[in-house]
């Protein structure tokens, strides 16, 4: 049985084929997104971070506080490593968060590092945390979260930053 003559026209088959690839690629895509409809926002932070937050800003004008920063952002490897140890180094640390990291404010150098636990925070966890941030250099300040720091006990401990470095 010979095709019907539209269908032998190249700009037809062409249109075809490329009809038949984006519904291939339509249901694919549709298939594969269903996760999407379980992601939600949340707030970057708790209610008590939040305050302990407004609180850092007070005690510190004279330095910038950024919330809730991945270890990736301000750590990495010596380069020495090859591409497979190098992986290994960075899982060790790129997906912890930092709550606060304290930077100067003209040249946004870290200062301190500043964990507020909770009782959700084991102190052994905690220990090999403040190992790996103390391998990059920096210093970890703790709080516990319901003994937290007034402002002026913040500014009084961070008037000796300097001597840190």
């Amino acid at each position: 049985m010979p095709l019907p003559p539209f269908l032998t026209d190249p700009l037809v088959l062409a249109a075809l084929a490329l009809a038949i690839i984006l519904a291939l690629v339509a249901l694919f895509m549709r298939g594969s997104r269903h996760w999407l409809k379980h992601v939600q926002r949340k707030p970057l932070l708790t209610p008590n971070e939040a305050e302990f937050f407004h609180r850092l800003q007070r005690a510190l004008p004279g330095f910038h506080i950024f919330p809730q920063v991945s270890f990736g952002a301000i750590l990495t490897d010596d380069g020495k490593l090859s591409n497979k140890s190098r992986w290994s180094v960075r899982g060790k640390f790129d997906r912890k968060i930092a709550d606060f990291v304290v930077c100067e404010r003209s040249s946004l150098k870290v200062v301190a590092l500043v964990e507020l636990d909770d009782s959700t925070h084991v102190a052994r966890h905690d220990r090999q945390r403040d190992a790996i941030t103390k391998a990059g250099g920096y210093q970890t300040i703790r709080f516990q979260s319901r003994r937290k720091p007034s402002q002026s006990e913040i500014a009084s401990l961070f008037q000796h930053a300097q001597a840190w470095q």
